[in-house]
Formats: structure tokens, C-alpha cells, sequence
């Protein structure tokens, strides 16, 4: 009798997993952590200057000298044998993010033309890999993300574009348990794009393409560049630039995979919750727009 490996899909989490909660314990300013940890944290990250880079993880930085630290922090313990370069797209800081990221000896580059697609672009045509994954300064991965990603297009040419999923991290404002029903509620939506629209679940903190495909289609060129805060209260019509790169990507005769899993799953900030006024304002407005065309 032949046994088979069934799949399971990842199931939301209603706390946090025990890796996520030591970063989080973390300071997030630079200057509270020892001498001998900042040390630490910079041969981890040493990791990412190779040679001849397979992959390049991208992260635009617009003022976060208090965000990108625990970013960094999850990115340093990735496990993985694809030989990986980290860029940094600074887009115009004005606080102590590129101090920063220089004290840890990472790439840095500046982009001077304001906005998330602009400095995407940037990374685009920095970047050495044959792979390009991209993350937020606001979110944070774990240890087998960078090899999730990759392997789900290196093992299927037709495969241009891949997406994971993602949890929300709690606030002050707003519980994880609130947060894990949101995330069950959102599925539905998610699943329903992901059969007619899947550029739209395409979603910049957590997403990757082969860079060849992205360079030849322009894919971050859209008329009106989002800002890195984003828009309160406004559910996409249309697609984004991350959303737009999968599109074009897909137009281009490739396929978008959605990846499952807890590896292809990250953690990120409510910002964009606390922007549309909170999870019951940032839910409705999504029902009322995927469920029931309002």
C-alpha cells in the first residue's frame, strides 16, 4: 500500500507564534540593544551579500528608523541554502533609517521620486537575483519564507508570480483573537479573487517574480504612486503596483500561485486596518465591495 503526504492548509492562529513573540519583545530602537547584539545581528545579516545572488529581497524605507529593525530581525535568522542579497530603497527618509541600515552593513540605495512603486522600481534594477522577493519594513518573516517563495516558481517555469498569506499583528486598539476572525472572514474574499482577480491578493509585503519578466513588462509603472501610508478608507478598484506587476506578469502569459503554508505566511501591522478606522469599518468595506458589488 502506497501511503501519500496529504497537504494541510495553515489554519489562523488566534495568538501568536512563540517566534514571533520574542521579536516583538525586542526594542525597537537601535540604542537600546548591547554592543555585543547589534554585532550579532550584523554577521547574521552579512549573510546576504553574495557574490552571485539567486534571489534579492527588496524593502522600501521611508522613515522607519522604529519599524525595520524587527524586519531585519526575522529576515537575519532566514534558513535557506538560495544564495540571497538584501537591498534597502531609502525613498527620501528624513529620520534615522539610513544611518541605520548603513551601521548594520546592509545595501542601501536612495530613490528620489516619492512613492511605494517608485522606490520598488528602484529594487527592481538594483537587483542581481534571478528571483525577486518583496517584504515591508513593517512586517516579519519566517525562517523558511525566502525558500517557500522561490521553490514555488523555481520548480514551475510557468509560474512568473507567487503570493503567501498573512496575519495581522495586534495593537493596543485591537486584540489577535479580533484579528483571527477578521483573517477567517477575509478568506472568503481572498478565495473569491484569487479565482477571477489574483493580481489582487498580490500584496507587496509578501510576494515575489522572476525580475527578467518584471524588467521587461515595467510592471511598478502606474499612472498614481500610493505613498507609504497609504489611503484611509479606500478598498482598491483597481490594482496597485504590486498588483499591477502581477497582472502584467500574468498578461504576459505567466501564472500567479498563490502559496499555503506557515512558512509562506508572515506578520504584519495593522496600519492599513487603523487607517480605514478600525476592523469592523475595514470589513465592511470590503464585504460590501467582493461579496455583494457595493
Amino acid at each position: 500500500m502506497t501511503l501519500h503526504k496529504v497537504k494541510r492548509k495553515t489554519m489562523i492562529k488566534f495568538s501568536l507564534p512563540d517566534w514571533v513573540k520574542i521579536i516583538l519583545q525586542k526594542p525597537l530602537d537601535a540604542k537600546q540593544f548591547s554592543d555585543n547584539e547589534i554585532t550579532n545581528l550584523k554577521q547574521k545579516l552579512a549573510r546576504f551579500s553574495p557574490e552571485n545572488p539567486l534571489v534579492s529581497v527588496v524593502i522600501p524605507a521611508w522613515n522607519e528608523e522604529r519599524g525595520i529593525l524587527h524586519t531585519l530581525i526575522s529576515l537575519a535568522d532566514t534558513n535557506t541554502k538560495y544564495a540571497t542579497e538584501l537591498l534597502i530603497i531609502d525613498n527620501n527618509s528624513s529620520d534615522g533609517t539610513v544611518n541605520l541600515i548603513t551601521h548594520l552593513g546592509l545595501k542601501i540605495f536612495l530613490e528620489t521620486k516619492q512613492g511605494v512603486g517608485h522606490a520598488r522600481t528602484c529594487g527592481l534594477l538594483k537587483a542581481r537575483g534571478k528571483f525577486i522577493l518583496t517584504c515591508d519594513s513593517d512586517t516579519l518573516y519566517p525562517t523558511g519564507w525566502i525558500t517557500a517563495m522561490v521553490e514555488g516558481m523555481i520548480n514551475n517555469e510557468q509560474v512568473y508570480c507567487v503570493h503567501g498569506s498573512y496575519s495581522f499583528l495586534p495593537s493596543h486598539n485591537t486584540p489577535r483573537w479580533q484579528y483571527a476572525f477578521y483573517e477567517i472572514m477575509s478568506s472568503i474574499i481572498i478565495k473569491k479573487k484569487e479565482k477571477t482577480q489574483p493580481y489582487l491578493n498580490t500584496l507587496g509585503f509578501n510576494c515575489g517574480f522572476i525580475r527578467q519578466k518584471g524588467i521587461d513588462i515595467n510592471g511598478y509603472d502606474i499612472e498614481t504612486q500610493r505613498t507609504f501610508r497609504g489611503s484611509a478608507g479606500v478598498v482598491e478598484q483597481n490594482a496597485t503596483e504590486d498588483g499591477m506587476m502581477a497582472l502584467r506578469l500574468q498578461q504576459l502569459g505567466g501564472k500567479i500561485k498563490a502559496l499555503d503554508g506557515s512558512e509562506a505566511r508572515v506578520w504584519t501591522s495593522d496600519r492599513r486596518i487603523q487607517l480605514d478606522g478600525g476592523l469592523k469599518n475595514a470589513l465592511t468595506m470590503r464585504v460590501k465591495k467582493y461579496l455583494f458589488n457595493q
